[in-house]
């Protein structure tokens, strides 16, 4: 077979530019509404960029399958306490600037690892196997749905007599409280991928669960009774619950330690409420794990949620819970306390996954992950050295008199906007760049490859209506809140008085129509085109794009507007004509896909005796153009062992690449800091310490009945 060979369009500056700004406008907006939600547009925006410009077809009939996984991905690292370890990076103290920029490093790397690791799977993977996934998927997102409603339950349950913490600053009361950190989302998920796996075998030796999980309660309770009655109860408590805070250190406002009963502990808050309840408890979620490590089947590529919410899970119980009890000394196993340990879930999380894509043949998804978290975090770490740079003329570390009012106005900036927008460009980067080292490595697939209907128009929704919805529901509260309200918070149907229903209602039903309008028209285009809708998956894809980043750039604008001032233009006004340059370029790349992956049936066999199929570590060709390989679907393609190079190969870029990220943080500590000459970058409440004696985590610990730090 001759090879046909094309250039990566991904690599055009164009392409890279846009997807670059795509997830700059997404990260200006995350800002504002924050989390995991707020993450999902960034990553589900560059997504939807890089497979409509990959000028392959298969990709683009799968751009919706990218933005959805692209988005759940980066929202992982949403949860990360994101601003503490920017923080120490302008404490002034070289030990915390240092540790400042590793983390920084890392939490850039897992937001990016996990996204570029989504898109991957969603346009990389075979077809039968990404559409078997979204039914376990659909499992998970139920529970999770379940949960949000039920954990209020749960706590007043816990604990009807008490304040529930739903207070953000005194979230800590909540009996669920723990680290301050999603546990519960890792165990919903982990219940919600074994209902999947129970279900799909038919609830097969259900009766063994059962019993697992109750001679695994008895079993744990007669241990903890037993260790009570011996008098060794007491002792094995003293070694592994600590209390989070220096028991040394004098609190200036009383000149006495922090009262020890009121430092929180390594353990979640019920525990020392109901601490008769811990032995049966820990006895029947042992029963349950040993059942589903025994008869789990993990169908459909189950096992990939199964992998990343045990990942999350255990990380948490290695790191921040029984790590810390080696390392109090420094404040325990914890990159920003007092603040939420969820980092260690992420990192969990994101081994997890590539244990199991590695493992599962999923090896171009382990790749991408692999240059995700490496040029995420060279990303997101140079965002931080630029804005920190940019700040010298006039900065008040280094000006002995008053500025002028040119750089009086350039220093009171609002610089927390440009370091977001700046972070999401150079994630931006890192993503397109990441997923452009696949575009020649993934074999291409016939037109019989499209996915099933039902999967395709759920991402397209979803995207479009529950990435979206879940940030812009929070406008509301904006509208009605404040001192100054634009709206009240309870309004009167038209022509109806007694129908009265709060404003929130009114907008949940006004986008849930949207939503049902839009479904509507997507099963109409099932039986009949509408003319409405390019014929192309990439005008598809192009309007996809449209529609999200309008949507949130407006809605984002809307929350702005009560209280806009000219702070505000270098984040919304600046967001706003961003977009406007990313639709103008929107037409710049040609998006007409490739003939070179419309190959002939008959190449396809020679091809993958080849052993082309997942040949994913193979050196570059010094040439700008490259041999694009073929695949059918939907036949899923044995995947045979790997010559145990190739695992080496993967070993050798994470080791060079940690080996190049960790002097160089170093070096960007000691830039600021000879920059600075040992100076705050940032005033003192916003500059914390991870180390020394003013560290944070001893001079602010949590207390259980103060306000949050």
């Amino acid at each position: 077979m001759a090879a046909v060979r094309e250039r990566n369009p991904l690599f055009s500056p164009a392409v890279i530019f846009l997807g670059a700004l795509s997830l700059s406008i997404g990260w200006g907006i995350r800002g504002n509404f924050g989390h995991e939600s707020g993450a999902m547009i960034p990553g589900a925006l560059t997504a939807i960029i890089v497979a409509v410009c990959s000028r392959r077809e298969d990709w683009q009939s799968r751009l919706a399958h990218a933005a959805l996984f692209g988005g759940l991905g980066y929202g992982f690292g949403g949860s990360i306490s994101y601003m503490y370890p920017i923080s120490f990076t302008h404490s002034g103290h070289f030990d915390s600037m240092f540790f400042g920029y590793l983390t920084t490093f890392l939490e850039g790397g897992l937001w990016c690892a996990m996204g570029v690791a989504g898109a991957a799977l969603a346009l990389t993977a075979p077809r039968d196997r990404l559409a078997g996934i979204y039914v376990p998927l659909l499992f998970v997102l139920g529970v999770l749905f379940v949960k949000q409603f039920g954990e209020d339950w749960l706590d007043y349950a816990l604990s009807p007599d008490r304040n529930l913490g739903s207070d953000t600053w005194h979230r800590q009361e909540a009996p669920l409280y723990w680290f301050d950190a999603d546990w519960l989302a890792a165990l919903t998920a982990l219940i919600g991928v074994c209902a999947y796996d129970l279900w799909s075998r038919q609830f097969g030796r259900a009766w063994v669960l059962l019993l697992l999980l109750a001679g695994g309660g008895l079993l744990g309770w007669l241990v903890q009774f037993s260790l009570d009655k011996t008098d060794q109860l007491k002792p094995l408590l003293d070694a592994v619950v600590i209390p989070q805070g220096d028991l040394n250190y004098i609190d200036p406002t009383t000149g006495q330690p922090f009262p020890v009963e009121e430092l929180m502990t390594n353990w979640p808050q019920f525990f020392g409420d109901y601490p008769q309840h811990v032995g049966w408890l820990v006895g029947a979620f042992t029963g349950f794990v040993v059942y589903f490590a025994i008869w789990g089947q993990w169908k459909n590529d189950s096992g990939l949620f199964a992998a990343m919410s045990s990942g999350w899970l255990l990380a948490f119980l290695a790191m921040p819970v029984f790590g810390s009890i080696f390392m109090m000394e420094y404040g325990g196993f914890r990159m920003t306390p007092p603040r939420s340990d969820d980092w260690a879930g992420i990192v969990g999380v994101f081994l997890g996954m590539l244990f199991w894509t590695w493992r599962r043949g999923h090896r171009l998804v382990t790749l991408a992950g692999t240059l995700g978290f490496l040029f995420g975090g060279f990303g997101f770490t140079t965002a931080q050295l630029l804005r920190t740079m940019a700040r010298i003329p006039g900065h008040p570390s280094r000006t002995s008199g008053e500025n002028s009012p040119f750089l009086e106005h350039f220093q009171h900036a609002n610089w927390h906007s440009v370091l977001e927008q700046s972070q999401g460009f150079c994630l931006g980067l890192a993503t397109v760049c990441a997923l452009a080292f696949l575009w020649r490595r993934d074999p291409a697939r016939t037109n019989g490859a499209r996915m099933p209907e039902w999967t395709t128009i759920f991402a397209l929704l979803f995207t479009i209506f529950g990435f979206t919805f879940m940030n812009l529901y929070k406008v509301v509260g904006t509208w009605t809140g404040g001192d100054n309200p634009t709206m009240p918070a309870w309004l009167k149907a038209p022509l109806i008085e007694f129908i009265e229903l709060p404003a929130i209602t009114w907008f949940n039903l006004a986008w849930w129509a949207a939503a049902f309008a839009a479904l509507a028209l997507c099963l109409r285009n099932r039986r009949q085109p509408l003319a409405l809708l390019p014929a192309s998956d990439a005008g598809r894809g192009q309007l996809l794009w449209l529609a999200v980043v309008w949507i949130m750039v407006l809605g984002n604008f809307s929350r702005a507007l009560p209280g806009f001032s000219e702070g505000r233009l270098i984040t919304e006004w600046v967001v706003f004509i961003n977009a406007c340059i990313a639709t103008a370029m929107l037409g710049v790349p040609n998006v007409t896909p490739l003939a070179a992956f419309a190959a002939r049936r008959e190449d396809v066999v020679e091809i993958l005796a080849n052993g082309r199929r997942d040949s994913i570590l193979e050196p570059e060709e010094s040439a700008p153009d490259v041999a694009l390989p073929v695949a059918t679907e939907p036949a899923v393609v044995p995947i045979a062992p790997k010559p145990r190079w190739q695992f080496l190969k993967l070993a050798a870029i994470w080791i060079i690449g940690l080996a190049i990220a960790i002097p160089a943080m170093y070096g960007y500590a000691k830039a600021v800091d000879a920059a600075y000459q040992g100076a705050n970058v940032e005033p003192l409440q916003y500059a914390h310490r991870r180390f020394g004696p003013d560290a944070v985590w001893r001079t602010k610990p949590i207390l259980k009945h103060g306000e949050h730090r």
